[in-house]
């Protein structure tokens, strides 16, 4: 016969032994699942305490340029950046009061010193005098990012350019942006905030915008591998499609055209028509294959290009997206790497931003190596494409692009909105044979591609290939 109080005392042992199992496996999990991202929150106390002692690692372009340092020391750190509001979304800021983005929060521990060798690591930590962090060099240009600053600060847009082989990004701009040196903006920090312009945005990474008619590449990719004689196929545009009852109109009456001239002079008759006969079920794969619905890997918040599948299995809702219209939506840096893609034979390359770390020294602690992310079609429809968008430049809607002595490939793009004139876009790459530069621009309200993107883009590839610029 048990005794009730011994009995009861064993429920409250088991009770208590499990609590403690519980707390165990709590912490365990927080040590090892969690301590990294804990660890260097920039939420966490200790890091600033570290940042007291620790003159922060510089951030440097590709050729040595400096675009964050930080001088003193102790306490009295001061981080400037030279350049203000040309690298306020790829840097970030560093504030005590306003916290960390950008780079500044993504690498704050390599910045800090705290994933260098195991001494730095320990003198960080220990609070020895003297210590400084590790240096970042990026894949950015900065004359490309302050030409291309140049060139689209008077308007609200993004341009990207990057290498299409490797994935360097070698310039990423929005505007309007703002000025990330501490006392500036802490001083406006309300202002910046609320600003109707939304300063504060990414536009080239987080914007998400209908791609116009620069998604007639990638429709034309999807309609070639679905039908490799489309090239021999022709259609003849009267300026409208009617679909399950609702006219389409297209910007003008092209005639009988076929895939090449009718990319040439943007047809959007043509294009709904080809993402009709491609179907729901193969555009769809097409898109998904391209990377629409699939979430994007970079060192800065990135918005995930979305797939709106139940759209696309509407008559209407396929044909605009065809045409880049409709629920159909992309990243400026997105579309960079579908032209990029294209560029590269149909191999979409993982972007980057940071090409070394480097310790106080001089000495290499990290070097970033190209990686692919996807091949979004055959080296064969790629080319076909390519050369489509060669005839864009040399004689379509994108002549605006066209380079003395250098075979440009583009395409232009004008995507209506409601709330105002059709944002401009122009995709390019070049040299066409041999591509080592792909340009993605954005111009919000800018109206047809040609008028503000088109020769934006021209000058950043002028500038990429040193061709005059």
């Amino acid at each position: 016969m048990s005794d009730p109080l011994r009995d009861t005392i064993n429920k409250y042992r088991y009770f208590i032994a499990g609590c403690f199992l519980l707390l165990s496996l709590y912490l365990i999990y927080i040590v090892v699942a969690r301590g990294d991202s804990l660890s260097q929150s920039s939420g966490n106390p200790r890091l600033w305490i570290v940042e007291s002692r620790v003159l922060r690692g510089g951030i440097y372009d590709r050729q040595g340029e400096a675009l964050a340092v930080s001088t003193g020391s102790g306490d009295q750190n001061n981080r400037s950046y030279p350049f203000g509001p040309l690298y306020a979304h790829i840097i970030g800021y560093d504030s005590r009061r306003l916290g960390k983005t950008g780079l500044e929060k993504a690498y704050d521990a390599e910045l800090l010193g705290l994933k260098g060798s195991l001494v730095e690591r320990l003198s960080v930590r220990w609070g020895l005098k003297g210590v400084r962090g590790n240096d970042l060099y990026l894949t950015i240009d900065n004359r490309l990012q302050q030409r291309a600053w140049d060139l689209l600060s008077p308007y609200t847009g993004a341009a990207v350019v990057l290498n299409p082989q490797t994935g360097e990004i070698l310039a990423l701009v929005s505007t309007p942006s703002f000025d990330p040196n501490e006392q500036s903006l802490e001083s406006q920090w309300d202002k910046t905030s609320t600003d109707p312009g939304r300063p504060l945005l990414d536009r080239a990474a987080q914007g998400l915008y209908p791609p116009g008619s620069t998604m007639k590449i990638v429709t034309a990719a999807i309609g070639l591998a679905k039908d490799p004689g489309l090239p021999n196929e022709t259609y003849d545009c009267t300026g409208e499609i009617t679909i399950q009852g609702r006219v389409l109109h297209c910007w003008g009456v092209h005639g009988v055209v076929d895939l090449n001239s009718a990319l040439a002079v943007s047809c959007d008759t043509y294009f709904a028509h080809l993402g009709l006969n491609i179907g729901t079920e193969d555009f769809t794969k097409g898109l998904e294959s391209f990377g629409w619905g699939d979430p994007l890997s970079l060192d800065l918040p990135v918005s995930q290009v979305p797939l709106y599948q139940k759209s696309l299995q509407d008559p209407n809702g396929l044909a605009e997206s065809a045409i880049g219209q409709g629920r159909i939506l992309a990243t400026p840096l997105y579309m960079a790497l579908v032209d990029g893609a294209i560029a590269n034979g149909g191999v979409m390359m993982q972007p980057y931003l940071v090409q070394q770390i480097r310790d106080p020294g001089s000495g290499v602690i990290w070097t970033a190596k190209p990686r692919v992310l996807r091949r979004v079609t055959s080296p064969q429809v790629a080319d076909q494409v390519k050369q489509a968008m060669v005839g864009v430049v040399n004689s379509g809607t994108g002549t605006v692009a066209n380079i003395p002595g250098l075979e440009v490939a583009g395409k232009t793009g004008s995507a209506e909105n409601p709330g105002g004139a059709p944002h401009s876009w122009f995709v390019a790459f070049a040299p066409a044979n041999n591509p080592q530069v792909a340009v993605c621009v954005m111009v919000e309200h800018g109206g047809e591609g040609s008028q503000v993107a088109g020769p934006i883009a021209r000058q950043l590839i002028q500038l990429a290939l040193n061709q005059g610029g």
